[in-house]
């Protein structure tokens, strides 16, 4: 059997023992390499105590930090699967996942653990003080296919609606996309990278490529901006890996100072505007790189060569991958992006599809529509999908539609992203009434059932009444079509 990602992350230990792995997020919390390992090592030990062994599916409900890395690693130390279920959830989104996804075990804090209760099926077993591993109940039997996938993730790109699948990832797929995105990020082991996205959502590529290649973690106490550039100054940070919101902010910081060692600024998440991009370059003298994230694929663009001219741009695809562009009717030159390369996904979990049956003759529809300029250089013109990135959290407008519709005033909704100078996105929701309904009764009724089953990013920044929604001719929604300015109501 091939060697998993925690025995690679332990040949690098084993090489640069006494190198920091982790600053903070404390000003004197230093982990290094070999601390790093003995905090696996102790993750594992725990996990096998509780009966986590190969082929195991096992949920994190953590916190992203030093224990998040450490109980990942633990669990890919004995063939373990892991599932992240993010900790912002509100309740019911971290029951669909327990309920769609054959989990074996969940690892969460005690403190927040009430959610499992219905599932536990036996004495949890300490991990760090407060922190426990419970065994659970599977609510399914996990797809037969799966064992001989030798599964690493199973992700799910929204969490609770059937347009979310659950993206499978093998450590041998991990692996290949984490060297693919090395080709241009050039990591290595005088690498600091300042961490602000949450490893629920980030991890497969990004905090697996830091442990392969070397590079040490930078943690905020906090993600403000005074925070972060205070993180970064004091710790050297050579990389900051981060939302354009994220940028914003800290190219709009009053405290912003020159930023002497760092060599690249990432934007990943959603599209990059020019504006924040020129402030942040004449700030800190570094350009804003924006590169294109997709859990399926990887990292497969990176605007490396352009990025002080054209920072919206996502530059040339990276060496492991290629792109083509499939037509959609609007003139040669663009069309919906297609990419295949390493490091493809290795099924979807459910309903379960095969690599083979997901990719079209190797292909992977991005649903993202592209234009390629004669230099090479890939610039996003549209979506043709209908997702919403509030500060690198991504979900699908169908979910939060679901919980506006289940209220019985609601004869149909519809939830689209709309550009936010904070957020990057948010949320807004147009909801057509039955008959009868009072329109301001049910915005403050649906604002109030939002807040209570949704995680507060996912909570529409504003509802607002319409007499009617554009849809196709078999009656779907048309979210694209739905005019941003009518919106004139914040939630209550």
């Amino acid at each position: 059997m091939s060697l998993n990602l925690s025995d690679i992350f332990r040949r690098v230990a084993r090489r640069q023992p006494d190198a920091p792995a982790i600053f903070g997020p404390g000003p004197a919390e230093v982990l290094t390499y070999g601390e790093l390992d003995k905090a696996i090592l102790h993750a594992a030990d725990a996990l096998a105590r509780a009966g986590v062994g190969p082929g195991c599916c096992v949920g994190l409900h953590c916190p992203g930090g030093a224990q998040y890395i450490a109980a990942t690693y633990g669990a890919w130390t004995h063939d373990a699967c892991v599932v992240p279920i993010p900790v912002e959830l509100a309740r019911p989104e971290k029951e669909e996942i327990l309920r769609r996804v054959a989990l074996d075990f969940v690892i969460s804090p005690v403190a927040t653990a009430a959610f499992l209760a219905p599932a536990v099926r036996g004495g949890e077993v300490e991990l760090w003080p407060g922190v426990a591993v419970y065994p659970v109940t599977r609510r399914r039997e996990p797809p037969p296919a799966l064992a001989a996938i030798r599964a690493a993730f199973v992700r799910f790109t929204s969490g609770t609606t059937a347009a979310a699948k659950g993206v499978v990832l093998s450590h041998e797929t991990i692996l290949e996309r984490v060297h693919a995105a090395n080709a241009a990020l050039q990591l290595g082991p005088a690498d600091r990278v300042v961490w602000v996205l949450s490893m629920a959502y980030h991890f497969a590529v990004s905090i697996v490529a830091y442990l392969r290649f070397g590079a040490a973690i930078i943690l905020p106490p906090n993600h403000f901006a005074a925070a972060v550039l205070e993180a970064a100054r004091g710790r050297q940070g050579t990389m900051i890996y981060a939302s354009p919101a994220h940028f914003a902010w800290l190219a709009a910081a009053p405290e912003a100072a020159p930023l002497p060692s760092l060599r690249l600024a990432v934007s990943t998440t959603a599209p990059l505007d020019g504006a924040t991009a020129a402030r942040f370059l004449a700030r800190f003298g570094v350009p804003v790189t924006q590169a294109l994230g997709i859990i399926e694929v990887g990292l497969p663009l990176v605007n490396i060569d352009h990025a002080a001219d054209r920072p919206e741009a996502l530059g040339k695809v990276l060496p492991g991958y290629r792109l083509r562009l499939a037509d959609v009717g609007l003139g040669a030159g663009v069309g919906e992006m297609q990419l295949s390369g390493k490091g493809l996904l290795d099924a979807y979990y459910d309903p379960w599809q095969p690599r083979s049956a997901v990719l079209a003759d190797g292909w992977f529809r991005t649903g993202d529509v592209a234009e390629v300029g004669a230099d090479g250089c890939v610039v996003l013109r549209g979506r043709t999908k209908d997702v919403i990135s509030v500060l690198g959290m991504k979900f699908f407008p169908q979910e939060v539609e679901a919980v506006l519709t289940s209220h019985p005033a609601v004869e149909a909704a519809c939830v689209l992203a709309v550009p936010d100078p904070r957020m990057g996105e948010a949320p807004h929701a147009r909801v057509k009434l039955r008959p009868g309904a009072d329109a301001e009764q049910a915005r403050r009724d649906l604002a109030e059932l939002c807040r209570r089953r949704l995680a507060a990013a996912k909570a529409p920044r504003d509802i607002a009444v319409v007499a009617d929604l554009p849809r196709t001719a078999s009656g779907k929604v048309l979210h694209r079509l739905v005019p941003v300015e009518e919106t004139t109501h914040d939630a209550p």
